[in-house]
């Protein structure tokens, strides 16, 4: 006997749908934080005294999920963690029309019970510790660029405030940064695996340490285009009949960080990576424009990290053709 718990993740609540074996639907709501993580343990007890019998199911949510997937797994229930284009497509199949948290719980449940999705490893600490450094990392950043566009449009005691902000920021960014190659350095694994990427042209130290980071293991994804899907790196087609034609589009549904960490890395690739250069002079010369050949050689340079990780052997631009 199973049971199936879909979870809708949000940054403070979570939504939660259990399928029992008569096909009810049971609801709650608890604190995505420690104490609604027990809660939802105790919740669950009310069903079932076994909670091995129990398979739930979240969406990736760019980390939201991270701390109720490992309480989940560490109370010894079967725990999948989702693309969401994997729901999404589902709910199409489905003919959903209502949006809300509680129906997409909903139907995480349901879509758990046909699907049986594949169990979720939850990463090692040293995994968890580089992702919570790599992605400290990241806002601080992202605060800093708000900073400074407010800085260039300010003037008198403003300005010297947001000076002060953002050489502070420089500091913490210098103190992450040097904690971060601290860290590979640390841990022998992680180490290889960074040399592995580094040596892809366009691919540099931060770089790297945020796809070791936000990918995990390799050996958790079944092809180059299940990597690409899971960062929203594959095109979203809109076609209908013979009048209804929209240009594809990157699906952006996946990891942002990983995302946003591919695109400065992908123009230099573009100028200094052969088989990410051939392969955009290929696009280019079929008309495509700026941006499209932009999203596809950042596809491209992840799916080349994959490679080399998967295969644990160096870059080698001979076996990574234009296609």
């Amino acid at each position: 006997m199973t049971l199936f718990l879909g979870i809708d993740v949000g940054q403070d609540r979570l939504d939660l749908a259990l399928l029992d074996p008569e096909e009810r639907l049971h609801s709650k709501n608890v604190r995505n934080d420690a104490a609604g993580h027990k809660a939802l343990l105790r919740w669950l007890g009310r069903f079932i005294d076994d909670l091995s019998q129990v398979h739930a199911c979240l969406e990736a949510s760019g980390g939201l999920q991270d701390a109720a997937a490992l309480a989940l797994h560490a109370a010894g229930l079967l725990v999948s963690v989702i693309n969401p284009r994997r729901a999404a497509a589902y709910a199409a199949v489905q003919l959903r029309r209502s949006k809300t948290d509680a129906a997409d719980a909903a139907l995480l449940a349901r879509f758990c019970q046909r699907e049986r999705p594949d169990p979720w490893r939850p990463p090692s600490e040293e995994m968890r510790e580089l992702r919570r450094l790599t992605r400290t990392l990241d806002a601080i950043k992202r605060d800093r660029d708000r900073t400074r566009n407010r800085h260039r449009g300010s003037a008198g005691v403003a300005q010297e405030a947001l000076a002060a902000l953002l050489q502070a920021y420089a500091e913490q960014i210098t103190a992450l940064e040097a904690a971060i190659a601290d860290h590979l350095a640390a841990h022998p694994e992680l180490e290889r695996q960074r040399d592995l990427l580094v040596s892809i042209p366009g691919v540099g130290m931060q770089t790297a340490a945020v796809v070791l980071a936000e990918l995990g293991r390799p050996e958790a994804f079944s092809s180059a285009r299940s990597v690409a899907a899971y960062a929203g790196l594959v095109a979203r087609h809109h076609r209908s009949g013979t009048s209804v034609w929209r240009s594809p589009r990157l699906s952006k549904v996946g990891s942002a960080r990983l995302r946003r960490a591919m695109y400065f890395p992908a123009i230099s690739a573009m100028r200094h990576n052969e088989a990410v250069y051939v392969f955009a002079e290929r696009l280019r010369a079929r008309g495509k424009a700026k941006m499209v050949v932009v999203g596809a050689s950042m596809r491209k340079l992840l799916q080349i990290c994959y490679g080399v990780l998967k295969s644990g052997q160096p870059f080698d631009a001979t076996l990574h053709p234009a296609a």
